[in-house]
């Protein structure tokens, strides 16, 4: 029977029907982790094998095998050596893509990242191949193949995770039928273990009481996994703090402060072993603003922070959901991260190269101008005004009244911008976001993707987020 779900005026049909692979004739209900190292420069990458294991459990949705969303800057697809037949894909994005786009790369430098990808164990010998987005945005580029027998010696079956406790934070169903989310803690020390538990609970909760994770929290197992840290904290190079953790997350990523992630890949895999899990999110015991989030890989973010979260619901619209950053600032790591003549892949982000057939139409209300105005100008000029005025504040050293008072008259009027502006809570296409003040465009005036005014996904990121839902469980 044809099943379909409506939702923001327009149709969302049941995924499943453009996978028809039967999961039982090529896998077994086990997961096979591949264990390898992305390396290269600006120009070139290559893929290094590392290691093969044997996992208990897949967490993915046995209907749907074959990715049908279009997300990441990877894909991910597995044959069976027998049939030559397509038996598995999924895209992805990683740390050293990202990498790529930094100073360090543009100026010859080299890198070396590990990563790690889950497939179901295969039955038969299979062939792994990577493919990457080629200048069009199309997957055409080959950068990693591999066979595989899983009858070899080679793959390892020890049980990888180390860890103090589990806590079930919801469990709503089976792996296969629900999205499993699981959060990892980083910097804990034992005496700390309650904090950990109080800190996911708080989390959590923030995180389903945002749209559309609240309408779909039945449809999530959550779980947490704590291994206890020999050190309080994490590390922070700018400050001179170096912290011996599990997972070895650091601020200063790529060399932006507040990014905060880390290229151990192999620890964090260990530790998030211990249960099935589609979407991971690392709790980093820090009050220090930071944090990040890449397309099926993880979300990260300081736990103790004021807008932790904030941080929280925005990352996890990066790693489960594929949106892109719709603000747009001099203070990010990556030079010229969308190209002006490629339609980014991104779901919320677009060239609008061709206003007819934007992405996201069927939500624009008809007579709706694109692109949309919206006040850019005024916008800059009143954030360049606080920044420069608030670092003269500093120079010349007024009190924390003064400075606090600058901030609540800025915050004042910013929102009554967003507030009062006639395209508030409208679906357009608004010059400024994945960074550029200019030729990328947003949804919406305001987003969660846009900033931490608000807590509210517009309309176009809710479908993406149900799309990615709808994928693990139906």
């Amino acid at each position: 029977m044809l099943r379909t779900i409506v939702f923001l005026g327009i149709m969302i049909w049941n995924i499943s029907l453009f996978s028809q692979v039967n999961y039982q004739k090529y896998f077994t209900p086990q997961a096979l982790r591949i264990d390898f190292y992305h390396t290269g420069n600006k120009e070139q990458e290559t893929i290094i094998w590392d290691e093969l294991f044997k996992e208990p459990q897949w967490a993915g949705n046995p209907h749907n095998l074959l990715d049908t969303l279009n997300l990441g800057n990877y894909l991910l697809k597995v044959y069976d050596l027998q049939t030559n037949a397509l038996i598995f894909s999924y895209g992805f994005s990683s740390l050293f893509q990202e990498w790529q786009a930094t100073t360090e790369a543009l100026n010859g430098g080299s890198k070396v990242i590990g990563a790690t990808l889950r497939i179901p164990f295969p039955i038969s010998k299979i062939q792994l191949e990577i493919l990457r987005r080629d200048a069009k945005n199309l997957f055409s580029r080959q950068i990693g193949q591999w066979n595989i027998d899983p009858q070899s010696v080679d793959i390892r079956q020890e049980v990888r995770a180390r860890y103090d406790s589990l806590i079930v934070i919801q469990k709503s169903g089976d792996p296969a039928e629900m999205v499993d989310l699981v959060f990892l803690g980083e910097g804990y020390t034992s005496q700390e273990t309650a904090e950990f538990a109080e800190d996911v609970w708080r989390l959590s909760e923030r995180l389903f009481s945002v749209e559309p994770f609240n309408n779909y929290r039945s449809k999530f197992n959550v779980t947490a996994v704590f291994s206890a840290s020999q050190d309080s904290g994490v590390d922070d190079p700018n400050q001179g703090i170096f912290k011996n953790t599990p997972l070895n997350f650091s601020y200063n990523t790529f060399g932006s402060q507040r990014y905060m992630m880390s290229y151990d890949s192999k620890n964090i895999n260990d530790l998030a072993s211990a249960v099935p899990f589609d979407a991971l999110a690392i709790v980093v015991n820090s009050e220090v603003y930071g944090g990040g989030g890449i397309f099926n890989l993880y979300t990260a973010l300081a736990a103790d922070d004021k807008v932790s979260s904030n941080i929280l619901v925005h990352e996890m619209g990066h790693s489960f959901a594929g949106l892109g950053d719709e603000y747009y600032t001099k203070d990010v790591a990556y030079q010229d991260f969308y190209p002006l003549h490629v339609e980014p892949w991104e779901p919320n982000l677009t060239i609008l190269q061709d206003s007819a057939n934007l992405k996201w139409k069927p939500l624009v209300e008809p007579g709706t101008a694109l692109p949309t105005p919206w006040d850019q100008e005024k916008y800059d000029q009143r954030n360049e005004e606080y920044v420069q005025k608030s670092a003269e504040m500093r120079m010349a050293k007024k009190s924390n009244h003064e400075l606090n008072q600058l901030k609540d008259n800025y915050t004042e009027t910013t929102n009554s911008f967003f507030e009062d502006h006639p395209y508030g809570g409208k679906i357009g296409a608004f010059e400024g976001a994945g960074y550029a003040f200019k030729g990328i465009y947003r949804p919406a005036l305001e987003c969660l993707m846009f900033s931490n005014r608000t807590l509210i996904f517009d309309q176009v990121c809710q479908r993406a987020i149900i799309q990615r839902i709808i994928f693990l469980t139906q």
